[in-house]
């Protein structure tokens, strides 16, 4: 018997790691795939890094025979490498860089469609894989992510001539604030980078929105005057330097840490994916790795199933499950850095 999304007219809004998994997992059961990407290019440079990655989970979604990239090991990755890695094992013009996906039509119908300029395109299954502000999240439930009460300041630069990584941690108000960070691989074997973070609470006026695909915004790149003065207070001078270096050198932007836990994840053929349907704490180190798991299950409710709509409700109630497993360890995490009942400072003034 044929999987049943042999011949599948799949549509995915998102190309970051979750969207491309599940590309990638549809494509190898024979779906027709399109990913279509509002960044008007890939994210082959993007900074950051996983500190650990499930490898084996990761050449499974892709179909790896053992040619594939020589740097996907078990550690410090840097999101580049992996995002390549993904976009590599798809067929030439499968993901459409800078087309936005805005709205669906006939969400409710067996054949819901998006529209792709003047064209109305229609789709046997729409996946949302796009982000924390997602645009697909609302055909399928009301919930939207809520802010837990701090902010990871991250950090990217060379290793050599910085030394590190920060380390320390400090209690103030009820408040835990705390600076760590690992090395990670830089891209394109471009030398070994500093993937660093400090945690602080801060008040949900002082930060930015949920976005997409994790995106920051320019105007939030410009790191403020009082951030490296409140690391001198709270962790020290060496950690200081470190982080001034950092923000010479490389770069340090802020990401609020906003968490969320659908009730549902699937209406009638519109699926949500990774951040679109659940997001947790950096402190979980499950996020990237969620929402690749939400791949492999698609994968295997598809292979599993005797319908669509009995493959599709399987995937529903797992992810609704595994999401607010991650959102229980977001929440304990948030016990540390924002406990409830306590009121959140700024920075600033706590300087």
């Amino acid at each position: 018997m044929s999987c049943l999304a042999n011949q599948l007219n799949v549509a995915i809004s998102g190309a970051s790691l979750g969207g491309l998994s599940a590309a990638n997992v549809l494509h190898r059961l024979g779906a027709n795939v399109t990913v279509f990407e509002s960044f008007s290019h890939g994210f082959h440079t993007r900074g950051g890094a996983l500190g650990a990655v499930d490898v084996d989970m990761l050449k499974d979604i892709r179909g790896d025979n053992g040619n594939g990239h020589k740097r996907i090991r078990g550690h410090g990755h840097f999101y580049g490498d992996l995002w390549q890695y993904l976009f590599q094992g798809l067929p030439d013009g499968t993901v459409q860089f800078g087309v936005d996906v805005e709205g669906i039509v006939d969400a409710e119908s067996q054949a819901p469609g998006i529209r792709v300029g003047d064209e109305l395109r229609r789709y046997d299954l729409i996946i949302g894989a796009d982000g924390g502000r997602s645009t697909i999240r609302k055909y399928v439930t009301d919930q939207q992510p809520t802010y837990a009460g701090y902010t990871v300041w991250r950090g990217l630069c060379p290793t050599e001539g910085i030394s590190g990584p920060p380390s320390g941690s400090a209690e103030f108000g009820g408040c835990h604030y705390e600076t760590l960070g690992f090395p990670c691989a830089g891209p394109d074997g471009s030398g070994t980078l500093w993937n660093c973070g400090v945690y602080m609470a801060m008040p949900e006026e002082e930060v930015e929105a949920p976005t997409k695909n994790r995106q920051v915004k320019a105007g939030m790149r410009e790191v403020p005057e009082w951030f490296v003065p409140f690391v001198r207070k709270f962790f020290g001078k060496s950690n200081a330097k470190f982080w001034e270096e950092c923000a010479k050198v490389g770069k340090v932007s802020p990401h609020a840490v906003w968490e969320l836990a659908s009730d549902r994840v699937v209406n009638q053929r519109v699926l949500l994916l990774g951040d679109a349907a659940h997001m947790a704490s950096p402190r979980t180190g499950a996020g990237a790795y969620t929402a690749m798991q939400d791949a492999v299950m698609l994968r295997e409710v598809m292979q599993q199933a005797s319908t669509l709509e009995e493959a599709l409700s399987m995937y529903n109630d797992d992810t609704v499950r595994r999401g607010h497993q991650l959102y229980r360890r977001s929440r304990n995490a948030a016990m540390s850095f924002a406990p409830p009942g306590v009121k959140v400072v700024s920075p600033q003034l706590l300087l």
